[in-house]
């Protein structure tokens, strides 16, 4: 996925590097027009999401993290709004976009656990260090994205337009683990290396990302042109919630920070009113906070049903490369 980010910056920059368009060969443009577009996308999205926790006291404490693949195929659709200058270029955009995955994902979900200290020897009856124990799952997954958008072109010249960009991204994606391939390490490896098939846990995760940046765009042709957009956030957020099914337990995790993402475009028009989009992005959510986890049966001993501990450290983040072609109407 990164080539194709590669791909298209390239690109981008080898358009920005190109004479401008021939005055004259320009179509003719109606300055001052709005118009709507409707378009229809597919992509694929690779990446993780993961949440890491950890508690530590004087004796020892135990860390884990859970890794969940990003790797699936997207369909989706986009509404956009268009004001264009006096030379009929985008002024102001507004694009509303929801991307939902076709397939059930793939990958396996990756569980690491390192205990240390007191707890260990409760445990095993001594110490070992580095990994503990380590498994995967085979996971399905349904996500659900939603990006709106806008950007206003401040500065233009003959080729190129800049201007600030601000969005709002909203993610969910749900979880669930089946098969368990368990190995335990050194003292743990005879009672914790097991298999086990059947349903394992349920994970649903939130992201919420409201962001600002900038836009710039190069007109290569009357019908060819390529933008990036560069965005940042300062108070992202994440929500998740882990029902292990096999322990009766519930960890619930609420989480901020920071985000950042790269967008790239190429806009290929098909006359007055068809455009083909090839896009790529790249984005990095990284946050942390605190996790609650609660017992709701007796499967995990010494806890029993009614148990919760709270405050556990809990870091949640995801890095995230799309691409994907849309078809474009635009009346």
């Amino acid at each position: 996925m990164t080539k194709h980010l590669i791909s298209l910056l390239a690109f981008f920059v080898v358009a920005a590097l190109l004479p401008g368009p021939a005055h004259g060969a320009e179509a003719p443009l109606t300055g001052g027009a709005a118009s709507f577009a409707f378009s229809l996308g597919l992509g694929i999205l690779q990446g993780n999401t993961l949440y890491h926790i950890s508690s530590y006291d004087a004796t020892g404490g135990i860390e884990s993290e859970l890794e969940f693949p990003l790797q699936t195929t997207l369909a989706g659709l986009e509404f956009g709004y268009h004001e264009k200058d006096p030379k009929g270029r985008d002024r102001f955009s507004l694009q509303v976009q929801w991307f939902t995955n076709i397939d059930n994902g793939s990958g396996v979900l990756k569980d690491s656990d390192w205990i240390s200290g007191q707890p260990e020897f409760d445990l095993v009856g001594t110490s070992h260090p580095g990994l503990d124990i380590y498994s995967e799952s085979d996971i399905t997954l349904k996500a659900h994205i939603i990006d709106v958008r806008a950007s206003f072109n401040l500065w233009c010249s003959n080729r190129w337009c800049i201007g600030p960009l601000g969005g709002f991204l909203y993610e969910n994606l749900s979880f669930d683990a089946s098969n368990v391939n368990q190995i335990g390490y050194g003292p743990y490896g005879g009672s914790y290396t097991l298999q086990m098939p059947g349903p394992v846990l349920t994970y649903d995760v939130t992201y919420a990302v409201p962001y600002l940046g900038v836009r710039a765009e190069a007109r290569v042709s009357s019908s060819l042109r390529a933008s990036i957009d560069l965005g940042f956030s300062p108070v992202a957020m994440a929500t998740d919630t882990d029902d292990h099914l096999l322990r009766t337990k519930v960890a619930k995790g609420s989480t901020t920070g920071t985000a950042y993402l790269v967008s790239l475009a190429a806009l290929w028009s098909l006359g007055d009113h068809d455009v083909i989009q090839v896009r790529g992005q790249y984005l990095d959510i990284s946050t942390t906070g605190t996790q609650t986890q609660s017992w709701y049966g007796n499967a995990d001993p010494p806890m029993v049903a009614g148990d919760y501990v709270s405050g556990i450290d809990d870091r949640i983040e995801s890095q995230q490369t799309t691409a994907s072609l849309l078809f474009t109407h635009r009346f």
